[in-house]
């Protein structure tokens, strides 16, 4: 078919508008700048577009997605501003069923001071005895009601935090929260495979034809079962826990392994915890806490870098405090003998805070940052407010990318929504300071060739030229020309994958 009448942004800086773009199966087919389109390769199926854009594909490369999937058929906190408020949501929703009640989103940094700390004694309250475990906005720490204490191997253990009377306050925090969380039966795989359908319904409808999966529970196995039976409409990326590192390279795996929609991908490892959690691995305290907590020592980012790059894996790794970076800066450094050589792309998640002797390092070195842009407008208040004026180096992204920097952008949903355009246009906005703003065309490259290339796809993904794959999305706008703070709202009018419609279709 041939797409027409509209605007074509490629995402090629040679050739980076067109008229009209030619798809032959599942490829883009002849010309990118086709009148009639190549007869030979391409159908007499003509597309009007009525004057709206195409542009490639968008990649989010940082998603945990079936916890996304899951969490649009539960309880939602992400709208809540006080203590009192989770837990009218809370009491609202627990008495519809029984069992485990799971939510998040609530951000006790957002409540008014007088509130109270999370206890498990205000969720008994609310919810009687169900079960209740309520994530907070970062994923990082769990808030749990007694009947969920009483039921999961927290125990004793001294990573349970306590109140002035020595009881278990029912915050858990970092690997004490995922521990716990991994104890709570999992979802059947109906359940699982049904979340999963429904999840590629609504990333599909965003525009998004491939993800980089960080799921830590379930997410492989899912996926193949919906690969096996030829649902599968979107190219995964998947990554291994790090924590299973031994599994893995026994089993001889490696990044690449599978075919164009699904593929292993990096091992991923945590190097600290979060902002929102005062648990970010810090040069130097927060302004109301500490200096974080590293998760991985030195000696131990050093070692898994070295087994990853021996074993031909890309290796991933979530840092957010100055230290945290620095520190997986330096493991990579000193191991970059034995990765460059095989061409492996190693990357660090999230880079939130930077130390400003660091920036140059990520380019120098041929580390990609995988950030968030969401992530700046969101935490920007908290982040003023426990970093000052260290923040000038934090969500770096001009700063980066004049570095040289190779970037690729994601949502972390559902930490954010999975919404690429929201991406842009928080990438593009970027007022404090605005130097670390990003011309729409970088900022959209972020969610194109950028995500490509941090999956060494950038050869066959995330532009449209002649013999890439045929994922695009059709808009109401043009993204590149509208107001920058219009782009969040620009219509998906369809999305193709691998040549196929799978969110809306012609006629418009």
């Amino acid at each position: 078919m041939i797409l027409h009448n509209g605007s074509v942004r490629t995402g090629d800086a040679r050739l980076p508008l067109a008229r009209a773009l030619a798809i032959a199966g599942d490829r883009i087919g002849g010309g990118v700048d086709v009148r009639e389109g190549d007869r030979s390769t391409v159908s007499n199926e003509r597309v009007d577009l009525g004057g709206r854009c195409v542009v490639p594909g968008f990649t989010d490369a940082h998603v945990h997605f079936l916890e996304w999937a899951l969490s649009l058929g539960r309880l939602d906190l992400s709208g809540t501003r006080s203590h009192a408020e989770v837990l009218a949501a809370a009491a609202g929703v627990a008495g519809a069923a029984d069992g485990w009640l799971i939510g998040a989103g609530w951000r006790s940094a957002r409540w008014p001071g007088g509130d109270p700390e999370p206890h498990r004694g205000a969720l008994d309250a609310a919810c009687g005895g169900r079960p209740v475990l309520l994530w907070a906005h970062d994923h990082h720490t769990a808030w749990l009601s007694s009947a969920a204490l009483a039921l999961l191997p927290v125990g004793d253990a001294p990573v349970v935090e306590r109140d002035g009377a020595g009881e278990p306050t029912g915050v858990l925090r970092e690997t004490a929260a995922w521990e716990a969380a991994a104890a709570i039966p999992p979802p059947g795989e109906r359940e699982l495979d049904e979340a999963l359908v429904l999840g590629l319904r609504a990333a599909h409808a965003r525009g998004v034809t491939g993800i980089h999966d960080f799921q830590r529970d379930w997410g492989l196995a899912a996926w193949q079962r919906l690969h096996t039976d030829r649902r599968l409409s979107l190219r995964v990326w998947a990554s291994l826990p790090a924590e299973r590192i031994d599994e893995i390279i026994a089993l001889g795996l490696r990044s690449g392994l599978g075919d164009d929609w699904l593929r292993i991908g990096p091992v991923k490892a945590f190097a600290d915890g979060t902002l929102g959690s005062r648990t970010a691995s810090m040069l130097e305290p927060f302004a109301d806490a500490g200096r974080g907590e590293a998760l991985l020592s030195a000696d131990e980012l050093r070692e898994l870098a070295a087994r990853c790059a021996d074993a031909g894996l890309e290796l991933a790794v979530h840092a957010i405090g100055d230290a945290a970076n620095r520190a997986v800066l330096d493991a990579l450094e000193t191991t970059r003998e034995r990765w460059a050589p095989r061409r492996l792309r190693p990357r660090i998640e999230h880079a939130q805070l930077l130390h400003p002797d660091d920036l140059a390092r990520f380019a120098a070195l041929g580390v990609t940052a995988s950030m968030q842009p969401s992530h700046a407008p969101s935490d920007r208040s908290l982040a003023e407010a426990v970093w000052g004026a260290r923040c000038a180096a934090a969500y770096a992204l001009g700063s980066l990318s004049a570095s040289g920097a190779a970037l690729c952008f994601g949502s972390d949903a559902p930490i954010e929504p999975l919404d690429p355009l929201a991406g842009v246009q928080a990438a593009v906005t970027r007022d404090w300071p605005a130097s670390e703003a990003l011309t729409v065309e970088l900022a959209l490259d972020g969610f194109w060739s950028g995500a490509a290339h941090a999956r060494q796809a950038e050869r066959r993904l995330g532009r449209l030229l002649p013999g890439f794959a045929a994922d695009l999305v059709v808009l109401e706008r043009d993204p590149v020309t509208c107001p920058p703070d219009e782009i969040a709202g620009i219509a998906v009018v369809a999305t193709m994958s691998g040549g196929r419609w799978v969110h809306g279709r012609p006629p418009w």
